[in-house]
């Protein structure tokens, strides 16, 4: 998004990271039209007087520690347990506060057009968790860069189906990799004459349960570890005809028009007898719910893969492209998040006054405290 801002005249972009940063790297690489301010933890940041700062919800207590009072600040809530992260592990000195408190100043952020939610899943998780007051917000919905290549799909009569997941193998995704897997298992023992090549495109902690797990005879894994760019739009485009995923590698796939099954996450066990749903079936812009028995999806892995081998999946295909077209494409992210950004309301002070800044107070007085220990050599 950056980049794409930093194309026009009338918006100075700046990026604040390390010297040494990946991003302040690939900035200076491609020669982008972006200033890089420099971190150092020991040093606060200067902005122009007016400047809008854009940074992560779970950077909060940062934003207040770091910038001055009279910048505004927009917080863009990307992972629904980030917040919660931050607050639990808060060095020990800091007094313990009540997720509720916190509760009361996020619903004051909301109420000043300065805190957005990537989807109604990412909103729902917190309201619950820190007794926000509103029902209703708007939302910043996550994107992924557009592609001009396209998935095309035929009628075929092999038996081979080509399936796969793109995605981390972390606790919390790789339940639902295995069970999609039990689909497959279900699927196959009444399609003695079929076979499945499933591809598992990722790593994480939790891969060794996909390894472990017992799969058909004519279940095929293969995993193909980490691959980006280029190699990954290439191998998508020309091996995967349906993809199974959450977050932005839903968004990646449905970029291809590739048909793909958004799927829920949960850190335990997804029993075999639910359902599964095309990312644009999705509501409220959600890249993936946390799995509950009440979830009610449309599709069986039969159903679609019968449309799969009848070439119907090229409907499904479409429609996901679309909607990835219209709710999470780089350009229509740009809009609206320009259409936002001139009723922010919040600046760095408000953070200051409220529970998150009292972080802040508490850090300068350490910092002064350790600052004269070492002057004194005490």
């Amino acid at each position: 998004m950056a980049v794409n801002l930093s194309q026009s005249n009338q918006i100075l972009i700046q990026y604040v990271d390390y010297v040494d940063g990946f991003v302040a790297s690939e900035i200076e690489k491609n020669l982008y039209n972006i200033k890089i301010i420099p971190f150092d933890n020991n040093r606060r940041i200067k902005l122009e007087s007016g400047s809008l700062l854009v940074t992560p919800l779970s950077s909060i207590f940062q934003a207040a520690r770091f910038f001055y009072k009279d910048v505004y600040v927009m917080f863009w809530s990307i992972h629904p347990l980030g917040l919660k992260e931050a607050v639990d592990f808060l060095p020990s000195h800091i007094p313990s506060i009540s997720y509720k408190k916190y509760g009361q100043d996020l619903t004051a952020l909301i109420a000043k057009k300065g805190l957005f939610f990537m989807d109604k899943p990412n909103f729902d998780i917190q309201r619950a968790l820190f007794s926000i007051e509103q029902s209703h917000v708007d939302y910043l919905p996550i994107f992924s860069s557009d592609t001009i290549d396209m998935k095309v799909y035929q009628e075929t009569k092999s038996r081979i189906l080509h399936l796969g997941w793109l995605g981390r193998l972390c606790i919390e995704k790789v339940n639902a990799v295995i069970n999609v897997l039990e689909h497959c298992n279900h699927y196959l023992e009444t399609r003695p004459d079929e076979k499945i090549i499933f591809y598992i495109i990722g790593d994480g902690d939790k891969k060794t349960m996909v390894q472990n797990y017992k799969i058909h005879e004519n279940l095929e894994l293969q995993f193909l570890g980490i691959l980006n760019g280029e190699q990954l739009r290439n191998f998508m485009l020309m091996n995967v005809d349906l993809m199974f995923a959450m977050g932005t590698s839903a968004l990646e796939a449905a970029s291809l028009s590739i048909a793909t099954i958004l799927v829920d996450f949960s850190f335990t066990e997804i029993p075999s007898n639910n359902r599964f749903r095309y990312l644009y079936e999705s509501e409220g812009y959600s890249v993936g719910d946390e799995f509950h028995d009440n979830n009610k999806y449309n599709h069986d892995l039969r159903s679609i893969l019968d449309n799969l081998k009848s070439g119907e999946i090229t409907t499904h295909a479409k429609k996901c492209y679309d909607y990835f077209l219209s709710q999470h494409s780089e350009e229509s992210i740009v809009n609206k998040f320009c259409s936002l950004l001139t009723a922010v309301d919040v600046r760095v002070l408000d953070v200051n006054n409220s529970n998150f800044g009292k972080y802040r107070q508490l850090f300068i007085i350490k910092s002064i405290y350790f600052k004269i220990k070492k002057w004194f050599r005490i």
